[in-house]
């Protein structure tokens, strides 16, 4: 696997060949213990030394840093007939790590860190191609304080702007790609009306695609007399194209009452949904100083029929570009919403894989140069959990070292006449070694125990080196 993680990093431009040349060795020996501090990963006084003066010194963009990964993505997406490109936000909170300079308030000023958007590739059936861009965003102290100010900057000026800039950066994939279609997805607090926008601008070049969970009960124009003129009632009048059921899991969860968070639980149980889709035309927001131009777009509707007592229906109210006059195409727009939450497993593995909210450096500007790395390491492992799902019978040595895979099978006492074991059979294998029973309830090995297992098979590979090689 080291091998291929330097792949991802290399011939970049940082403006110094020898930081260039650092790059991928530092990134292959982050990638072999991703859960472990930078300096256990680099198992050496002078690597470690090396690493903190990479990640301190030097006149570089942090972003130069995943340039070669996104060529990459290019690479990997090639073939295939639709690329998704998500976008979210998360916090990454550094309060513990006092000796960190530079970092703004997150949500209160006494938590310190910053916030993340990315952008992350997946293709339609779910195979992560990697991480487009990450935006990265230091609020400061005076202006968290005046949120009443901030309300009347333009747009360019808002932290929401960043769903526009990932928008673009869609726009950017699909003139690169120009034989995959490519969609950009977002969650509610991407419904903003320039986003439709700058679609709408975009009109005449490639551009993408995009699907947007709506959020804002739009006031609409156009609309025949005494017909809905809101939005949420105006789709629940709208053409019934037909009906979808699937089955749901049992959740836990929890829900704010009178100031109160309570325990919730969802029982297992049939959805059946009403799909309903029409096209619409909101009424253009009022901007000082500008006057917006319409833009019409479709809008689909899956609402549940027939929910358990007590709990709310299962409800999508989704926006696109997409035109939406069948069945078929409304259920494809539902589960390209549904892939969204890719990005939430992305971002699990960074957290709690990475452990990228205890890295101990010392500035923020090495902190986000950290991080860009280990971006890359987490994608890395959320596409070994799915290549095994979707490429079984590939050899698992086209992924994995020799040593890698031989002193795994030889710790958990697979049979050397075996030979090399297929690629799923031995994502099985460090699933095993991650804590995972392989109980045929189970499932395939999920991320959480992929990460835990490479990292015991980064050590036997150590040992199995030393026994083996001169």
């Amino acid at each position: 696997m080291p091998d291929e993680i330097t792949d991802e990093f290399a011939n970049a431009d940082l403006g110094d060949p020898r930081r260039a040349k650092r790059l991928p060795k530092l990134a292959a020996s982050l990638a072999q213990a991703p859960a472990e501090s930078i300096s256990a990963a680099c198992g050496g006084w002078s690597e470690v030394i090396a690493a903190c003066r990479f990640l301190n010194k030097g006149e570089f963009e942090a972003r130069e840093l995943i340039r070669p990964h996104r060529r990459m993505i290019l690479e990997r997406s090639v073939g295939h007939d639709c690329a998704l490109a998500i976008q979210d936000t998360t916090e990454l909170d550094f309060t513990p790590m006092k000796t960190v300079t530079d970092l703004g308030p997150l949500n209160d000023e006494t938590r310190r860190g910053f916030c993340m958007h990315g952008h992350y590739v997946v293709s339609e059936q779910g195979l992560p191609l990697g991480v487009l861009g990450a935006d990265i965003i230091v609020r400061d102290d005076e202006d968290f304080r005046q949120a009443a100010k901030r309300k009347n900057l333009p747009i360019e000026e808002k932290e929401s702007h960043r769903w526009i800039e990932g928008y673009r950066m869609a726009c950017e994939l699909a003139h690169d790609l120009p034989d995959t279609e490519v969609i950009s997805v977002s969650d509610r607090e991407g419904d903003i009306f320039e986003l439709y926008l700058e679609w709408l601008n975009s009109e005449g070049s490639h551009r993408a695609e995009w699907v947007v969970r709506a959020n804002q009960d739009r006031v609409l124009v156009d609309v025949e007399k005494g017909a809905p003129d809101r939005l949420f009632d105006a789709m629940r009048a709208a053409p019934l194209l037909g009906e979808i059921e699937f089955e749901v899991a049992a959740k836990t969860g929890s829900k704010k009452v009178k100031g109160n968070r309570i325990k919730t639980r969802r029982e297992a149980h049939t959805v059946r949904q009403e799909i309903r889709a029409m096209e619409i035309t909101p009424r253009p927001p009022q901007r000082k100083g500008l006057k917006l131009p319409k833009v019409t777009f479709w809008a689909v509707l899956a609402e549940e029929t027939d929910p358990p007592p007590g709990e709310e229906p299962v409800r999508w109210l989704l926006l696109t570009s997409k035109e939406i006059t069948t069945l078929e195409e409304a259920r494809r727009i539902i589960r390209v919403n549904l892939r969204r939450w890719d990005i939430e497993v992305f971002f699990r593995i960074l957290k709690t894989g990475c452990r990228v909210e205890r890295v101990q450096l010392k500035t923020c500007e090495a902190l986000i140069r950290a991080l860009m790395i280990y971006l890359v390491i987490a994608w890395r492992i959320h596409y070994l959990t799915h290549l095994g799902r979707q490429c079984p019978d590939l050899p698992c040595g086209c992924v994995f070292e020799e040593a890698e895979w031989k002193s795994a099978c030889a710790v958990v006492k697979r049979s050397p006449e075996a030979g090399e074991p297929s690629l799923r059979e031995f994502i099985g294998i460090i699933g095993k070694l991650g804590g995972h029973l392989g109980r045929k309830s189970d499932g395939d090995p999920g991320p959480q125990v992929i990460w835990r297992g490479l990292s015991r098979v980064r050590d036997f590979a150590c040992v199995w080196r030393a026994i083996h090689e001169e």
